[in-house]
């Protein structure tokens, strides 16, 4: 009998790709239970465990990827006249059911509410994130509104206690904190066409005018006394319910105030009605990515408003609100730069090429292996920012597994206002070229863009991360600003940074670790130092902004390592710090942050595969040997 033919491969039979499911994405993710673990109290931790765990399966979950491919599906509009031709009483900006339901969920959870909860004790900051982390990338985007959301309460919270108990900011405060249904969300107002972080350069103006009377319907928070007049040219959150702005004042100087969206008022007839608050839809913005996220220009005419705090401060007002925002944002680049990985560990599980499995292939394995280093190196730094905010806020936190973490007062002031810019820039930055890394590990069906297939929709996960180098502050404007508190302001701030950065670098025991940190941070703060014009300082801005990025991601990494001995946690701090490998980009400065000097020193081996593995995989390199291609395993 002859052999049977082969039968070709038709659209319904033949191979297809199966990749493994993804994971919980809070049982699965070592890196981030590990940051939690080193800041967080274990009874605190063992207190919010179930809910991070329920999350994480929701997170991947069927219903959550319907309501995500259902907000990318059926984009925003604006609908501003019926059929007759007249006006709505307010534009109708119409968002997807989905959109809505990612915002419930997101509510539900705490992604905002945690930040506040008095019963989580001053860690509070750090369960709140570890629930953004989870919720950012199922989140189709709506974990902007909710970044800015958080900005505001933070914001409210400054100056509730100087208000009567009946003023309006009360009950609005409360909504932004909500977990049920009844949550608001709030936008943030300040980029205009004049410029985007140049915000001195406004031309929206305020004008002190009191309502003549009060409205039967009103609450007062639609009766604001001033009058809000301008063009805003970048809102996000356009279907929020409240926004946050900054205005000129007659002085010609910059207040924030506080707007609802739209108000309800009383006609002829007695029958209350709801209206704009003068706002204007003048169009939606076509992006390269975040499409679920209504983003609009905005005109506005007669906007009412309330002042929050000082006449004319409305930049230190609005400031803690932008370290927040910030946060946010790092935070989502990790979790979006971490989804991807998982995506990109899963492909390789249930692929094979030339002969072998894919996710044994040494080649591969080392780039998974890179592409965790990198995401840890990240990952210890935003963690740190976090816990140095919860520092912040409540003047404490348990620091007795954390010695590293700079003293309440001055010197935490000053750290947090490094890291928020520095973390900001440096991880968005990083975490845009890591995804990529993982797009192109998935070959062609990376660069696929199924808007209904969310899953292993990696391209989608790449667009909505790209916004994140540029919304609240380009790399450049952060690094400007990192540069201009931390070496060129008449205060004492680089002293203040310096001795906290010296104490961590003593707290380090491995001494090859310690002392190849100690010799760049010398030569690094030589460098700043010696600099003779600020324009230079700022000309080189990315190069110092990342050298103190690699500095102290490296510096955590052997802390971290040192705190149980972890192998893995180990063998990430030699490489990063020793050998080169993971990083933190181009943009450093290459005579500070050391290489090998012996070529031997760098060669692939037996050892480093392995290694690679347990770092790729948390398992040991499997007894079968793969060389990574069919005519090497014929030699």
């Amino acid at each position: 009998m002859g052999s049977t033919a082969p039968k070709p491969a038709t659209a319904d039979t033949g191979h297809f790709t199966r990749p493994e499911p993804l994971e919980n994405t809070y049982a699965s993710d070592g890196s981030l239970q590990r940051q939690l673990s080193w800041y967080t109290p274990r009874e605190t931790l063992d207190h919010v465990q179930p809910h991070l765990t329920q999350l994480g399966a929701e997170a991947i979950s069927e219903q959550i990827r319907e309501w995500s491919a259902n907000a990318e599906t059926q984009k925003p509009y604006v609908k501003s006249y019926n059929v007759w031709g007249q006006r709505y009483d307010y534009d109708r900006l119409v968002t997807s059911e989905g959109w809505k339901q990612l915002g419930r969920w997101g509510a539900r959870n705490g992604v905002v509410s945690l930040g506040y909860d008095q019963t989580l004790g001053p860690e509070r900051r750090l369960i709140q994130h570890a629930v953004n982390y989870l919720y950012s990338p199922s989140s189709g985007l709506y974990s902007c509104p909710m970044s800015m959301t958080d900005g505001a309460a933070l914001v409210l919270t400054q100056h509730l206690k100087t208000l009567p108990t009946d003023h309006p900011f009360h009950a609005v405060f409360q909504k932004l904190v909500s977990r049920g249904e009844d949550f608001w969300t709030s936008g943030q107002w300040m980029t205009e066409r004049a410029g985007g972080s140049d915000v001195q350069n406004t031309e929206t103006y305020a004008t002190y005018s009191p309502a003549p009377h009060t409205s039967q319907a009103s609450s007062g928070l639609g009766e604001g006394d001033y009058l809000i007049n301008g063009f805003k040219f970048f809102s996000s959150a356009t279907d929020a319910h409240i926004a946050l702005l900054l205005a000129k004042t007659p002085s010609g100087k910059l207040s924030l105030f506080l707007a609802p969206l739209r108000k309800t008022v009383v006609g002829s007839d007695g029958t209350p009605r709801e209206v704009t608050n003068g706002v204007r839809i003048h169009r939606l913005k076509n992006k390269l990515g975040t499409k679920e996220l209504p983003t609009a220009e905005l005109e506005l005419r007669d906007m009412r408003a309330h002042l929050i705090g000082p006449l004319d401060q409305g930049i230190p007002t609005i400031a803690p609100l932008l370290n927040v925002t910030r946060a946010h944002t790092f935070i989502g680049s990790l979790a979006g730069w971490r989804r991807a990985i998982s995506m990109a560990k899963a492909f390789a599980k249930g692929r094979t090429t030339v002969g072998e499995p894919l996710w044994l292939i040494p080649m591969h394995l080392n780039l998974l292996a890179e592409m965790e280093i990198r995401h840890r190196g990240a990952m210890n730094l935003g963690w740190l920012s976090i816990a140095v905010m919860a520092l912040n806020e409540s003047g404490e936190v348990d620091g007795t597994s954390a010695p590293h973490l700079p003293r309440a007062g001055q010197e935490a002031t000053v750290v947090l206002r490094v890291l928020t810019a520095t973390g900001k820039a440096v991880i968005s930055k990083s975490a845009i070229a890591g995804i990529q890394e993982c797009q192109e590990a998935m070959g062609g069906v990376g660069y696929m863009d199924e808007s209904d297939e969310p899953e292993f929709n990696i391209a989608r996960v790449l667009r909505n991360t790209i916004v994140n180098a540029t919304w609240e502050g380009a790399t450049g404007v952060l690094a400007s600003e990192m540069i201009r508190f931390l070496v060129l302001s008449k205060k004492n701030n680089f002293a203040v940074f310096s001795g906290w950065v010296e104490r961590l670098l003593g707290l380090i025991k491995t001494r090859s670790l310690g002392q190849a940190l100690g010799g760049c941070w010398a030569a690094f703060a030589a460098r700043l130092s010696a600099a003779k014009e600020p324009r230079f300082l700022l000309a080189d801005g990315h190069r110092t902004m990342f050298t103190l990025s690699w500095i102290l991601s490296g510096i955590l990494l052997a802390l971290d390592a040192e705190r149980d001995g972890d192998g893995v946690a180990t063998e990430i701090a030699r490489r990063w710090v020793l050998m080169g490998e993971g990083g933190v980009g181009d943009m450093v400065w290459r005579d500070i942050v050391h290489r090998p000097q012996a070529p031997v020193e760098g060669l692939y081996t037996e050892e480093h595969l392995r290694w690679d593995c347990r770092i790729a995989w948390g398992m040991e390199l499997p007894a079968r040997e793969v060389v990574g291609h069919r005519s090497l395993s014929k030699l």
